[in-house]
C-alpha cells in the first residue's frame, strides 16, 4: 500500500505569555455582573506536577477537535480542547493563513474555567452562515447546559468579553428534563437547534427562532408511558449498559445527524441500530441493524458507550435522496452506505446501498496481535470535478494510523479494494535515544541534554514530570538553591547525585564504569520521559475541513496536520516494490499535481538506491556511526586542503571503514542493490537524480496571504521534519559513496561509471547547507510580537522592544530570518494539504538561496543577524558554517570584538583587509550585514585600505579597545601614500585625532604627542593639547604621580612646535583659572600634596623652556596666592612666603637687567587713600574704578625679603612695635628702606598672629 501522505505534529504553545486569557464561567443557576478573569493555571511550574496522574489530569486533553465555521471569513477555523480534569475549555484560532490586510491577527487563546467537569462528548460548536459569532454548547456532569456566544473578534481583542457582563455571552439553557434525566451527550446541528440524549434512552430537541430567542423543547421517546416511568424508577435490566456510575439504556443514541432538509434525525444507538426519527411527530420511522441483518430482540450486541459512534449524512451528484455512512466495530469493523428513500409523504426506508459487500477498512495489524479501534472517519462527498475521499483514523493506545481511499460509488467494490493509501504516522514515531559508545569524547550530559531539549521532541511539562518521578524513585534530595535552578541544571544535578567515580584498591579510577553508570541513569530518565511523551501523542479526533480540503488529527497535547508527500518523501517512505505504481495511483488521487520523473531516472531505481543506502548506514555499529559522523562534521567545518579523492580516502581510513563493515552488512547491501546490478554497477546518474529532486524549483505566483502564528508553528515543525529527513538521506548517500569508492576496483579496460569525487563535491555542500538550516530550525529566540501587514520589515529595522516579555514570542531563528519571507498560496484549486508541502518546498528553496543569494553569503548574513540581535553564544556556535572569505573574516572579527577577544579580532580584520579594501564589492553590504553596518560604515569598504583600516579603528575605539584602535589608526596613516588624495575631507585629521585619543587612553604620551604634532587643524590641536595636559595632571585620571606627570610633560619636545607650546601655556593658564574660584587673589591653598599645582607646573615648564620672564610672572602669582592663604597668615616664621619670595628673586636675577621688572597692580588698600587725597577727597565713579599699576624691580624684592626677615626676627624677640610700618606722611613717597610690595606691613596683612 502506497504511502502518499505524511504528518507534521506540533505543540500548541501560546503566541505570548499574555495571549492566554482565562474566564471563570459561573454555574447555570448563578449569575455574574461582569466577566471574572480566573487565575491562570500553571502547568509548567517546577513543582506543580509530581506524578503521571497529575500530568495526565492537568496537561493532557481529554477531548479535542477542530471546528470550521460555515462562514468563510477570517477567523474561520478553531482548535479546542478540554483540560484540567475536564474543567477547562480552551479555544484558539487555527487558521493556517490570513489576508495581508488583516493586520490585527486573532492570536488570543480563550480559556473557560467551569465549576463542574465537562461531560465526555459534552462540547459542541456551531455557527450560522451569516454571522460573526461562534456558539459553543457545553454540558457538565451536573446536567448544566451552557451556551457560550463568542464573537470572533474576541480572539483579536479579549476585552470584548472581559468588559461585558457574563450573561451577555454565557447563557444557561434550562429545560425541565435536565432536572430529572441524566445527559449522555449532546449534538448541535446549528446554533438554533441542539439535541440531547439521556441515559434513559430519551431524546430531546431544544430549538429557538433566533440566537437571542427563547428555547423550546421537544422530547422524543419510542417507549410507552409506562415503560418510560419504569425506566425512571429503575435503570437496571436486560436493556441497560453500565457506563461509569450510570446505567445507560441500550436505546440511547451514541451519535446523531440530521437530514439535509432538517426533517429527520438519524441516530446510532448502543443497541447496534441505526434509527430515523421524524422530528415533526417524534416517532421512529425506520430502524436498521448497523450490519443490515435481522437480530433477535434479546440479542446482546452492543456498542461501547465509552467510545464514539460514527455517522455521516451526505449527498451524491445527480441523486435525489441523501445517503448515510455508518461504521460498526463488530464483525471485523464494517462500513455501510445507506440510501434514505422516501420523504415527507412516503415512509422512510433505510436501504443498504451495497448489500452483501463487506466494507472493511485496512487493519494496521492484519495479524490481530494488537487491537485497533476507530477514532473516526470523514467522508469528503464527490463533486463533478473530484471523486469522493474517505479518511479513516485507527488508534491503538497512544499510536494511530490514518488511511485514505478514493471512492467511486458507481464501482464501489473495485475502488474500495484498490484505492487505499496510507499516511506515514510520523507523529507516533518514537525518538531513538543516543547510543552509548565507550571512550566517547563527548560529555554525556551535553549529549543527553541536546537530545532532551531538541525542538518539538519533549515539552517542558513532560521533562519536569519525568524529572520529578525520577527524583522520587532515586530518593535524591535537592537543596533549596538547587530547586530554584533551571531545568537543565536540575537534571544534571539529579543524575550526578546517583553516580560516583570509583577506585578499587590500588587500581586507577574506573572512568569506563563511571561513563556507563552515567549513561544508565540518563537512559532511565529517558524511558520515563518517553513514556509520558507517548501519552501526549494519543489521538483524540479526526477533523476535516471541507472548504480547504484539509485533514487534522488532534492529540492529547499536540495538533497534527496531514499533508501530501513531496517527491523525495514519496521515495523515502515507500518500499521499492510499491513505487512502480506511484505515478498511476498519484494521478488518480491527486488531480491537482503531477508526480513523474519525466525524462529523468525512474522512481523505482531511485527508491532502491535510497533503501539500500539507508539500510547500509543503519547496519553501522554504534562506534562506527559515531566515528563516521565525527569525520563528516570535521570535513564540513574545515576548508578543503586536499583534492577530493584524497579527502574521501582520508575519511575511509580514519574510521577504518572497510574493517568495520560486517560480512552480513555487505551481503545485505549487495542484495539491496541486486536489481541495480549490485555494487559494481553503481553509476552517478541515480545519485544525481535524487539530488535533483532535492533541489527542484517551481515558479509560484505572488500571494496576498500571510501565515498566521498558528500556521507558523506548523511550518516550523514541518521545516524541522523535512530538514532532518534530508540530512539522513544525504548522510546515507555519502556513506555509500565513500564506501563504494574504496571498495570498487575496476578491472583492466573496464570503464567505471561511478565517480565518487563528483558525488562527494555535490553531496558535501548540500549536507553543510542542510546542517546549517537544521541548526537554525533547532535554536530559538524571543522576538517582539509583530503582526505584519503588507510590508514585512527585516530584522535590521526592528526596533528594540520596550515592552516586557509578555509581548514577545518564541520563534526559531530559521523562521525569524528565512521562512517568514515566504508566503502561502491560496487553497482554492489545490487542497491545503498540498499547499503546506509546497510552501515547505519553497521555504527550502529560499533558505538555500538558489535564486536569491549565494550559500556562503547567506551564511554570513545569518551570522550578522545573530550579531545584530546580540546572540553571541549562538553566533560562536554558528561559526562552523562560515566560509573563508574576506567578508566572513570581517564578521568573525566583529564577533570577537563583541566577546572582548580583541587580539583574535585583530587577526580576522587583518586577513580581511585587502579583500574588503581593494577587492571587488560583494554586494550591498548594508543588506548583506542584516543591519550590522550602517550606510556610512558601508562606504568604508572597497574604497581603499585607509578607509577600511580607519573603520576598524573606530570599531575598537567604540569598545574601549584602545591598543587595537591605536594599532589600526597607525596603520591607516601608513597606508596613506604621500600625495594621495584623502578619501574624504579632513580624513587625515580624523585619523590623527583617533590615534591621539587612543594613545592618550593608553598613557602613551609620547606617541600621543607625535600624533598631536601632525594634526593640521589649529583648533583641533588646541583641544588635543588641553586633553593631553588634563590626562597628565588630573590626579583622578592620570596613572603618574605629580612629579612624574610634570617630568613627562616637560620631556615632550614643545620647543620644536612653538604653536603647541603656546597652546600648552594657554591650557595651563585656563586650568589654573578654573581651579581658582573668582580670581587669583581669592585662591585657596591646594587641598593636599597630590593635587595638581598648575602654577608650579607652569613655572617648571617655562623654566625648562628658558622663558625666565614667564617664570617670574608665575612666581609672582604664586607669591600673591601665598600672601593671601590662611596658613601663611598664621605662620610666625613666614616660611612659605620667604620661599616664594626667594624663588622669585633667584629667577629674576636670571633675567637681563633691562627686563628684570614686574608690572603689577598695586593693592587697593594701599593705593586708595593716596588717590583720594590727590583727587581732593573725590571718590566718584570716574576715578574710583581705576587701578594703579606699579613696577616691581629686583631691588624691591630684595628689600621686601630683608624686611620679612627683620619682621620675623622682631616677632621672635617679642617686639610688636609696628608704628614704623605705617604710611609716610609724604603722600607719594615710601621710606627708603621699604619695598613697593610691602608684604611685611600690617596693611598688607602678610602675617597675622
Amino acid at each position: 500500500m502506497l504511502n502518499l501522505y505524511t504528518e507534521t505534529a506540533f505543540s500548541l504553545r501560546p503566541a505570548t505569555t499574555s495571549s492566554v486569557v482565562d474566564f471563570s464561567v459561573p454555574r447555570a443557576e448563578a449569575s455574574s455582573a461582569r466577566s471574572r478573569i480566573s487565575s491562570a493555571r500553571t502547568t509548567n511550574g517546577k513543582n506543580s506536577i509530581k506524578d503521571e496522574d497529575t500530568f495526565t489530569a492537568n496537561v493532557l486533553a481529554s477531548q479535542s477537535s477542530i471546528y470550521c465555521r460555515q462562514c468563510k471569513s477570517y477567523p474561520r477555523t478553531f482548535y479546542w480542547r478540554v483540560l484540567h480534569n475536564g474543567r477547562v475549555l480552551e479555544v484558539r484560532c487555527a487558521d493556517y493563513a490570513r489576508s495581508e490586510n488583516d493586520v490585527k491577527e486573532a492570536y488570543f487563546t480563550l480559556r473557560f474555567d467551569f465549576h463542574n467537569q465537562i461531560l465526555p462528548r459534552g462540547v459542541c460548536f456551531a455557527d450560522l452562515d451569516q454571522g460573526d459569532e461562534l456558539h459553543v454548547f457545553v454540558c457538565t456532569d451536573k446536567n448544566e447546559l451552557l451556551n457560550l456566544q463568542l464573537p470572533t473578534a474576541a480572539f483579536r481583542d479579549p476585552t470584548l468579553l472581559r468588559d461585558e457582563s457574563t450573561d451577555r455571552w454565557c447563557r444557561p439553557v434550562d429545560t425541565s428534563t435536565l432536572g430529572i434525566e441524566t445527559v449522555h451527550q449532546l449534538w448541535a446541528s446549528s446554533p438554533l437547534e441542539v439535541f440531547l440524549t439521556f441515559t434513559s434512552g430519551k431524546l430531546q430537541k431544544i430549538s429557538r427562532r433566533s440566537v437571542n430567542g427563547a428555547w423550546k423543547q421537544d422530547n422524543y421517546d419510542d417507549r410507552s408511558w409506562g415503560a418510560s416511568l419504569r425506566g425512571i424508577v429503575s435503570r437496571r435490566g436486560l436493556h441497560t449498559i453500565e457506563y461509569g456510575s450510570h446505567q445507560v439504556d441500550a436505546r440511547t443514541a451514541q451519535a446523531m445527524a440530521t437530514s439535509p432538509d432538517g426533517k429527520f434525525l438519524f441516530t446510532i444507538c448502543l443497541n447496534h441500530t441505526l434509527r430515523a426519527w421524524d422530528l415533526y411527530n417524534g416517532n421512529v420511522v425506520a430502524t436498521k441493524d448497523l450490519l443490515g441483518i435481522e437480530r433477535d430482540p434479546n440479542d446482546r450486541t452492543r456498542l461501547n458507550p465509552a467510545e464514539a459512534a460514527h455517522i455521516q449524512v451526505f449527498k451524491l451528484p445527480n441523486e435525489r435522496h441523501p445517503f448515510i455512512m455508518t461504521y460498526t466495530p463488530h464483525e471485523g469493523g464494517q462500513f455501510k452506505v445507506w440510501e434514505v428513500k422516501g420523504g415527507s409523504t412516503d415512509s422512510i426506508v433505510l436501504e443498504d446501498k451495497y448489500p452483501g459487500f463487506r466494507m472493511c477498512a485496512p487493519d494496521p495489524d492484519p495479524s490481530g496481535n494488537t487491537v485497533w479501534s476507530m477514532v473516526g472517519f470523514k467522508l469528503h462527498p464527490p463533486s463533478d470535478l473530484k471523486p469522493a475521499g474517505l479518511w479513516v483514523l485507527w488508534r491503538n493506545h497512544n499510536f494511530h494510523q490514518l488511511y485514505n481511499c478514493r471512492l467511486e460509488f458507481g464501482d464501489l467494490e473495485s475502488s474500495w479494494a484498490s484505492n487505499w493509501v496510507i499516511c506515514n504516522p510520523k507523529a507516533s514515531s518514537k525518538a531513538l535515544a543516543p547510543e552509548f559508545v565507550k571512550a566517547d569524547t563527548d560529555d554525556p550530559a551535553s549529549k543527553w541534554l541536546e537530545f532532551f531539549f531538541y525542538p518539538e521532541r519533549y515539552s517542558e511539562s513532560t521533562l519536569e514530570t519525568a524529572l520529578a518521578i525520577f527524583t522520587e524513585a532515586t530518593a535524591v534530595k535537592l537543596t533549596s538553591s538547587q530547586k530554584e535552578a533551571s531545568l537543565r541544571q536540575r537534571m544534571c544535578t539529579v543524575i550526578a547525585a546517583g553516580v560516583s567515580l570509583r577506585k578499587y584498591e590500588e587500581s586507577e579510577f574506573d572512568y569506563d564504569r563511571f561513563a556507563a553508570d552515567t549513561d544508565f541513569h540518563w537512559r532511565n530518565l529517558y524511558r520515563i520521559a518517553e513514556n509520558l511523551n507517548e501519552s501526549r501523542n494519543a489521538p483524540l479526533a479526526l477533523a476535516h475541513d471541507a472548504f480547504s480540503d484539509m485533514i487534522w488529527i488532534t492529540m492529547a497535547d499536540k495538533c497534527c496536520a496531514v499533508r501530501e508527500c513531496s517527491k523525495i518523501e514519496l521515495l523515502q517512505q515507500n518500499k521499492p516494490e510499491e513505487i512502480q505504481d506511484l505515478e498511476t495511483v498519484a494521478a488518480r488521487i491527486w488531480t491537482h499535481r503531477k508526480v513523474s520523473t519525466e525524462d529523468g531516472e525512474r522512481f523505482t531505481d531511485m527508491a532502491k538506491l535510497l533503501t539500500a543506502s539507508r539500510r547500509f548506514r543503519q547496519s553501522f555499529s554504534a562506534e562506527l556511526s559515531r566515528d563516521f559522523t565525527v569525520a563528516i562534521e570535521e570535513e564540513l567545518s574545515v576548508d578543503a586542503e586536499y583534492v577530493t579523492p584524497a579527502r574521501i580516502t582520508r575519511i575511509y581510513n580514519s574510521i577504518a571503514f572497510g574493517e568495520s563493515i560486517s560480512s552480513e552488512a555487505y551481503e545485505q547491501l549487495e542484495q539491496d542493490l541486486s536489481d541495480l546490478g549490485e555494487l559494481q554497477s553503481l553509476d552517478n546518474e541515480l545519485f544525481l537524480g535524487i539530488l535533483e529532486l532535492l533541489s527542484s524549483r517551481t515558479k509560484r505566483p505572488k500571494s496576498s496571504l500571510r501565515n498566521t502564528l498558528f500556521g507558523n508553528l506548523l511550518l516550523s515543525a514541518g521545516v524541522l521534519d523535512t530538514m532532518s529527513s534530508q540530512r539522513e538521506l544525504l548522510m546515507d548517500l555519502l556513506a555509500l559513496t565513500i564506501f563504494a569508492d574504496n571498495e570498487l576496483i575496476p578491472e583492466d579496460g573496464e570503464q567505471n561509471l561511478f565517480n565518487a569525487s563528483e558525488l562527494f563535491q555535490q553531496l558535501l555542500p548540500l549536507l553543510k547547507l542542510c546542517e546549517r538550516n537544521l541548526w537554525l530550525a533547532a535554536h530559538t529566540r524571543l522576538v517582539p510580537l509583530e503582526i505584519m501587514g503588507v510590508d514585512n520589515r527585516p530584522n535590521a529595522s526592528r526596533r528594540s522592544s520596550t515592552a516586557g516579555t509578555e509581548e514577545t514570542r518564541l520563534v526559531t531563528i530559521f523562521e525569524d530570518t528565512l521562512s517568514k519571507a515566504v508566503r502561502p498560496q491560496p487553497a482554492v484549486e489545490r487542497p491545503l494539504m498540498y499547499v503546506i508541502t509546497d510552501q515547505l518546498s519553497e521555504i527550502d528553496d529560499w533558505a538555500s538561496g538558489r535564486d536569491t543569494i549565494a550559500v556562503e553569503d547567506g551564511s554570513i548574513y545569518l551570522q550578522c543577524d545573530l550579531l545584530a540581535q546580540r546572540q553571541y553564544d549562538f553566533a560562536t556556535d554558528f561559526l562552523r558554517f562560515q566560509p573563508s572569505t574576506p567578508w566572513s573574516s570581517y564578521v568573525k572579527g566583529r564577533l570577537a570584538i563583541a566577546k572582548g577577544e580583541y587580539d583574535m579580532a585583530t587577526g580576522h580584520f587583518r586577513r580581511a583587509s585587502f579583500g574588503l579594501a581593494c577587492g571587488k564589492a560583494v554586494g550591498n553590504l548594508v543588506a548583506l550585514s542584516a543591519g550590522l553596518l550602517s550606510m556610512v560604515e558601508a562606504e568604508c569598504f572597497n574604497n581603499g585600505l585607509p578607509s577600511y583600516l580607519y573603520h576598524v579603528a573606530s570599531l575598537f575605539e567604540c569598545t574601549s579597545a584602545y591598543t587595537q584602535a591605536a594599532y589600526f589608526a597607525h596603520h591607516t596613516l601608513k597606508a596613506m601614500q604621500p600625495g594621495q588624495k584623502e578619501p574624504s575631507p579632513g580624513f587625515r585629521a580624523q585619523v590623527l585625532s583617533r590615534l591621539f585619543q587612543a594613545e592618550l587612553k593608553l598613557s602613551r604620551f609620547t606617541r600621543a604627542y607625535d600624533a598631536l604634532a601632525q594634526l593640521p587643524d589649529a583648533a583641533l590641536q588646541r583641544s588635543c593639547v588641553s586633553s593631553l595636559v588634563t590626562a597628565l595632571l588630573n590626579s583622578d585620571r592620570s596613572i603618574l604621580g605629580p612629579r612624574d606627570a610634570v617630568e613627562t610633560l616637560i620631556s615632550l619636545p614643545w620647543a620644536m612646535h612653538p604653536q603647541l607650546a603656546r597652546h600648552l601655556d594657554q591650557s595651563l593658564v585656563s586650568l589654573e583659572k578654573k581651579s581658582i574660584p573668582g580670581s587669583v587673589l581669592s585662591s585657596t591653598w591646594p587641598a593636599d600634596d597630590s593635587a595638581s599645582d598648575y602654577l608650579s607646573v607652569m613655572y617648571a615648564i617655562r623654566l625648562a623652556q628658558k622663558d625666565y620672564r614667564g617664570a617670574v610672572a608665575v612666581l609672582y602669582d604664586r607669591l600673591r596666592m601665598t600672601r593671601k592663604h590662611a596658613r601663611a597668615r598664621h605662620d610666625p616664621q613666614a616660611t612659605a612666603l620667604r620661599h616664594a619670595l626667594l624663588a622669585l628673586i633667584n629667577v629674576m636675577a636670571c633675567v637681563s637687567p633691562e627686563e628684570a621688572y614686574i608690572l603689577a597692580e598695586a593693592d587697593e588698600g594701599k593705593t586708595r587713600p593716596v588717590q583720594e587725597e590727590r583727587n581732593g577727597g573725590d571718590s566718584g565713579q570716574g576715578t574710583s574704578g581705576k587701578r594703579r599699576r606699579i613696577i616691581i624691580t629686583l631691588e624691591d624684592l630684595r628689600k621686601e625679603y630683608q624686611q620679612l626677615l627683620d619682621r620675623c626676627s622682631r616677632i621672635e624677640r617679642g617686639d610688636f612695635d609696628f608704628e614704623l610700618d605705617e604710611e609716610s606722611e609724604d603722600e607719594g613717597e615710601l621710606p627708603a628702606n621699604q619695598s613697593r610690595l610691602n608684604l611685611s606691613s600690617h596693611a598688607g596683612d602678610a602675617m597675622e598672629l
